[in-house]
């Protein structure tokens, strides 16, 4: 705060206001609306956005996150009330806030101990939670004790500055534009010992659990990544976890700790110099007015630091809205409040209950797998099914790709092949609905039709005449037929090709180039019709 001579007002009985300086119209600003704006929207949208984590950690029974957002709810309620009092610099129309701004004070010295202890108590919980090796939930009795330890960390500073607000009060309160009422301390040995130097103290020991938890929750992944490797639920929840304790660590190293550090300069700056303490001198005899005198301040004397630093708890929302704010049980209370107001008949999505493992199941397995089952189980174009009048006739698909003027692809090392019977019918894809498509499904005259069937049955018996029967030429070769079908109608060859061999069928007019330690597959379909589908 700026120091300036001190211009008497009025005096009110035995209460004495005073100004640090003159003020003329107009008595507001451009940058001073913004500010006033800014402080009360953000506030309330702070406290707003609070309410669902802090009923969710009051169900779950934690109390320092309870306690911590209460704290903070209630540093933006006293922000919109003393901006919505004190807006401009008409220092002559200000109320002197009498009672309010002497609660005030015990408001904002309890607020102060109460953040710095429960960020605390919310890091040393989480630092055992990581490190406790155990999977069922904490019984009744552990929940008490542990509510007790958290209780013990949180309260005991912060009553202790209670206590010490009165006896170190030098004057009865100061106002000043937007930021309100403001307490004054007496520059002595209690008030560096008590004020100035525990919260620095208290960030330190939180930002030392904080990377606690982050090095203990690695040591935990590490531990158990292999067993998680096959389970994809898995491996999603423990991705989120980590990135939502990275996002805490870095919360407390990068803001937290450095803003905590940067006040407390600024308080022993303010100080200039430390004085011996008297209970008497401080309130019986204060210099150069009363003890009772209340001092008013307009913008121009305050600097931007006290200004400001009301933002502070509005920018705690945002790391309390993301760790606890974005959960299952808060999204889902958030789709359950736009439904209450009517939202679900534009969103219809908002009747289905959010779950994040949900959208995990539904994509599939690992990415080779779910690609191989893909391929594997594709329905045939209309141009590739056959058409026969014969009721016994079946389409198997079989998932081969490629044709007879290609390699054959080689499988990976963990393709499975199965070869499933067509009980009924195989539903054909619908016209293209897009409108720009490059494919369209024109009618064919029936004259035409018949001509290119008959043209592909003579092709299709040709190279059957050429591929002749399938035998098995080598030890490794093993033979699958379909299920439900008969031994002549399908016949599957796999055989392992060695460096340097051929395939094991000589007589086929296809080259094939066996890969060394890799296995072929070779599928003969034989219909009525003689079709050979690869």
């Amino acid at each position: 705060m700026e120091t300036s001579p001190l211009h008497l007002l009025q005096a009110r009985g035995p209460v004495t206001v005073v100004a640090s300086a003159p003020t003329f119209p107009p008595y507001t600003s451009p940058g001073l609306t913004a500010n006033l704006v800014c402080r009360v929207l953000l506030a309330v949208v702070a406290n707003l956005v609070c309410l669902v984590p802090l009923r969710l950690l009051y169900r779950n029974g934690e109390l320092a996150a309870v306690v911590f957002i209460l704290n903070i709810q209630i540093k933006n309620l006293e922000t919109i009330i003393n901006a919505l009092i004190w807006r401009n610099d008409d220092i002559m129309s200000w109320w002197a806030g009498y009672g309010w701004c002497d609660f005030d004070a015990y408001i904002h010295n309890i607020s102060i101990g109460l953040f710095v202890t429960c960020l605390l108590a919310i890091m040393r919980n989480l630092a055992q939670q990581v490190g406790l090796m155990r999977a069922n939930a904490l019984t009744t009795r552990e929940r008490r004790r542990r509510n007790l330890i958290q209780a013990l960390i949180i309260f005991p500073f912060p009553i202790l500055q209670l206590a010490l607000t009165w006896p170190l009060t030098a004057q009865r309160y100061l106002v000043g534009t937007l930021m309100g009422c403001n307490w004054i301390p007496h520059p002595s040995w209690p008030f560096l010992i008590f004020f100035v130097l525990p919260p620095p103290i208290f960030a330190l020991i939180t930002t030392g659990y904080a990377i606690l938890i982050y090095k203990r929750f690695r040591q935990v992944h590490k531990t158990t990544e292999t067993a998680l490797c096959g389970n994809r639920i898995a491996q999603q929840r423990s991705q989120r976890t980590r990135r939502k304790l990275y996002l805490m660590v870095i919360s407390i190293l990068v803001p937290f700790l450095p803003i905590v550090i940067a006040l407390s300069v600024l308080n022993i700056m303010d100080m200039r110099g430390i004085k011996p303490y008297s209970y008497d001198q401080v309130h019986n005899h204060a210099s150069p007015f009363p003890w009772n005198t209340i001092i008013f301040f307009p913008s121009s004397e305050i600097s931007w630091t006290y200004m400001n630093n009301c933002y502070i708890p509005i920018a705690t929302a945002i790391p309390i809205f993301v760790f606890f704010g974005l959960t299952k049980d808060a999204i889902n209370d958030y789709r359950q409040v736009f439904l209450f107001f009517g939202f679900g008949a534009i969103f219809p999505g908002l009747h289905n209950e959010y779950d994040p493992d949900r959208t995990v199941t539904t994509s599939g397995g690992s990415f080779g797998s779910g690609r191989l089952q893909q391929t594997l189980t594709s329905v045939p174009s209309k141009a590739e099914i056959p058409t026969s009048s014969n009721p016994s006739s079946q389409t198997v698909p079989l998932g081969i790709e490629g044709s007879l003027s290609h390699e054959p692809r080689q499988p990976g090392p963990h393709c499975s092949m199965e070869v499933e019977p067509a009980t009924q019918p195989t539903r054909l894809p619908g016209n293209n609905p897009f409108l720009f498509r490059t494919r369209h499904t024109t009618t064919v005259p029936p004259s035409l039709r018949r001509c290119f069937q008959v043209k592909k049955s003579q092709q299709s018996a040709e190279i059957v005449s050429h591929l002749g029967p399938v035998h098995s030429s080598s030890p490794l070769t093993k033979t699958r037929h379909g299920p439900g079908l008969s031994e002549a109608n399908v016949q599957t060859t796999v055989w392992c090709g060695d460096g340097g061999e051929s395939g094991p069928f000589e007589s086929v007019r296809i080259v094939r180039k066996a890969a060394p330690r890799s296995v072929h597959v070779q599928t003969a379909v034989s219909r009525k019709t003689e079709t050979i589908t690869n």
